[in-house]
């Protein structure tokens, strides 16, 4: 239960089996703090001074854990051990990249490449036509793609959860881009204008993979769960 005075809020990870959850709380400037585990409070400082000792105790069935203020740097942090061994600040794990935050990546690479094909035809058409307006579109689309596939493919796999998420985000907004774009292509077009057809359903792919990319990012998401991934032994 959280206290309603408390500030600083930190979970730790305690190295046992199960590696079960832990929650030091305080304030900012580390004048008191507790650790909980459970809704039970095992630890308690009543002082700054106190917590620089730092305080320990016997708890069944982990054993021995200490509590303690130590520097760090230029500031001071919280650690948590039980006999000896360090806990896991959940704010530090990290997750191997699972399988599937890996196909989530080549999704999101794939919307991107087959945008590019789209941007060049957008080229073609501006240098057949002598269209400002075309290669413009092509200059801007084969921008966007360059970036996209800098960011999102790294996003996916190394951002953890969090990058994940954000792949999301920018895959739903380039569906409903591209998919304006497609519709656009498919109106009656002037025979002399080339590549209409092929730009609308070019983009009309490009948008759904990244449809495709913004909804399994859900499944990928799940399977990079840190916490999940720090019990099966896979950080």
């Amino acid at each position: 239960m959280v206290s309603s005075d408390t500030e600083n809020e930190i979970v730790f990870f305690l190295p046992t089996p199960g590696w079960p959850r832990a929650v030091f709380q305080g304030d900012f400037g580390y004048r008191h703090g507790r650790l909980l585990v459970g809704d039970a409070v095992v630890l308690s400082a009543a002082t700054r001074a106190e917590l620089e000792r730092g305080v320990q105790t016997n708890v069944m069935p982990y054993g021995e854990v200490e509590m303690r203020l130590v520097p760090s740097g230029t500031h001071r942090e919280v650690c948590v051990s039980v006999a000896g061994r360090p806990a896991r600040r959940a704010s530090e794990l990290r997750a191997r990249p699972s399988r599937s935050a890996w196909i989530h990546a080549c999704q999101a690479l794939a919307g991107s490449g087959v945008g590019f094909v789209a941007s060049w035809l957008y080229l073609q058409k501006a240098a057949v036509l002598g269209s400002e307006w075309a290669l413009k579109m092509g200059q801007h689309m084969a921008g966007w793609h360059l970036l996209l596939t800098c960011t999102l493919f790294p996003a996916s796999v190394w951002g953890q959860r969090t990058g994940i998420r954000v792949v999301q985000g920018v895959s739903l907004l380039f569906f409903f881009i591209h998919a304006g774009i497609a519709l656009a292509n498919l109106a009656p077009s002037d025979p002399s204008e080339p590549n209409d057809a092929s730009i609308a359903a070019l983009n009309a792919m490009s948008g759904l993979l990244f449809l495709l990319a913004a909804v399994y990012g859900n499944r990928a998401r799940r399977d990079m769960d840190p916490v999940r991934a720090l019990r099966a032994g896979d950080t």
